[in-house]
């Protein structure tokens, strides 16, 4: 028994120091390794923002006339259709201008009678100073009169001339003024149809500013009288994002949002607009995202805060593995020789040429069409090596470079194709590449070139690379102190 119990000590004590000094995980060295397997699934990259819920059209009712408000016939959330009356202003004043009006046209139009008059009066009595001119001269041939008869028949008959131009010019100056007086009083007419505030759209009333017996005063500008939202079962959300993101937003991206007001409820919509204007505040630059949504139920109400989510990239079944690994960097005491970096691209090791041929091959592209573009971009480059030893700005070099290429694309792609072509080039922009680490002997790791591509907030995506489903990729390293 006394010896059962000794070798049962001495089992426990192994046991104990092989738990004290044995590396941690069962790994020898003594370091742990934590790490995850590579698996595939769906990756949904997003931006997220806030925003204000807005009705699709907002039309603001003022008033161009001052004046007492006398009747009211809408109040928040009164549907109204277009033309219907809203309010009334008090239209005494303008009646009695119209009235006004109305008379000084009356006697403009006389007076244009009365001018027609003196035309004819003038008229008959040029006639008689020339009959009377043509006798005297006849008389004068024959020695009847004297030169005098005859010089004051004529002056006669100059002075009936003068007179019938005066009544002319005074008969088109009261034609004129009947014009000036009708254009008052059609301006006074005007004036007394504004006196009843009417909608302009059909929508709901969402603002009513104004009550019964107030004065409104419309002098610099028209006071605001209802705030009318055209269509309540459309809306659309201004959405502030940073300027970090908005170079990954595109207008037609899927959106969901939701709001405080019915929490659990996920309402979906799609970017309309991405404004350029920058907004600048405490040093922030964001951009505003207009983001479209149907409210068929009308739930949604102008004002609401939405928190957003813009899809800005979605890849369903890639490979992938967790954003872990893509941050692990491995101890210089276990770190392995790197790779050469993996596929092409940006820090790929490949030239552009190269990348240009390989991307419309995968678009279609023939080969005599390919070796036709290669030649005329080769042309082209030559034809631009002046700029680069002129000291032109870099951003200029690179816009004529740009616009050179999409010029030679152009001659001989269609447009189908340059579409495809900038789309699988904006999608290889956005990839990157980079090294993961694989479990090694536990002393050191094996190291993997890959290309990663759209991440969201637990995986990234795999483009290209020596990685394959199962493989398990180092997330974490705890090294062990030596002794």
């Amino acid at each position: 028994m006394t010896r059962k119990l000794i070798a049962a000590a001495g089992l426990a004590a192994i046991a104990l120091a092989a738990w004290l000094f044995w590396p941690e995980g069962g790994q020898p060295g003594g370091n742990r390794i934590d790490a995850d397997p590579v698996e595939r699934g769906d990756i949904t990259r997003i931006v997220s923002s806030v925003g204000s819920v807005r009705a699709l059209n907002t039309v603001e009712v003022g008033s161009q006339l001052s004046g007492q408000v006398i009747e009211l016939f809408a109040d928040f959330n009164t549907p109204v259709e277009s033309g219907d009356l809203l309010a009334r202003i008090d239209p005494q004043t303008f009646e009695r201008r119209v009235q006004e009006a109305d008379a000084n046209l009356a006697v403009a139009r006389a007076n244009v009678a009365i001018q027609a008059a003196s035309i004819q009066r003038a008229e008959a009595n040029l006639k008689a100073a020339r009959r009377e001119f043509e006798r005297q001269a006849s008389l004068v041939e024959k020695g009847s009169v004297s030169e005098s008869a005859l010089d004051a028949s004529e002056a006669a008959f100059q002075s009936a001339l003068a007179e019938v131009a005066i009544a002319r010019a005074q008969h088109q100056n009261a034609n004129a003024t009947v014009a000036q007086r009708e254009a008052a009083l059609e301006a006074a007419r005007i004036d007394l149809e504004r006196t009843e505030i009417r909608s302009p759209i059909n929508g709901v009333v969402i603002e009513r500013a104004v009550d019964i017996g107030q004065t409104v005063a419309a002098s610099l500008q028209a006071p605001i009288l209802f705030t009318i939202a055209q269509d309540l079962t459309e809306i659309q959300i201004e959405a502030s994002v940073d300027e970090a993101d908005i170079g990954s937003v595109r207008e037609g991206a899927e959106a969901s949002f939701t709001v405080d007001a019915f929490t659990g409820d996920e309402f979906s919509g799609r970017v309309a607009q991405v404004r350029m204007a920058p907004n600048e505040e405490g040093n922030v630059v964001t951009y505003t995202v207009v983001i479209n949504a149907s409210n068929p139920d009308r739930r949604l109400l102008p004002g609401m805060t939405a928190s957003i989510d813009i899809v800005t990239g979605r890849v369903e079944d890639a490979l992938r593995v967790s954003n872990a690994a893509v941050r692990f960097r491995p101890p210089e005491s276990m770190k392995p020789e790197e790779p050469a970096a993996a596929g092409g691209g940006p820090g790929g090791g490949r030239n552009p040429g190269a990348e240009l041929a390989e991307a419309l091959t995968e678009i279609g592209v023939d080969e005599a069409t390919r070796e036709t573009i290669a030649s005329d971009m080769r042309e082209a480059f030559t034809s631009m090596r002046g700029m680069f030893a002129s000291g032109m700005d870099r951003d200029a070099i690179r816009e004529r470079i740009q616009a050179m290429s999409r010029e030679v694309l152009a001659r001989h792609l269609g447009a189908e194709q340059v579409d495809r072509l900038e789309a699988l080039q904006r999608a290889r922009a956005e990839t990157r590449p980079a090294v993961l680490y694989l479990e090694g002997d536990g002393r050191t790791l094996q190291a993997r070139a890959v290309r990663l591509g759209i991440s969201d907030d637990r995986f990234t995506e795999v483009v290209s690379g020596d990685l394959a489903e199962g493989d398990r990729v180092v997330t974490r390293v705890s090294v062990a102190e030596a002794d």
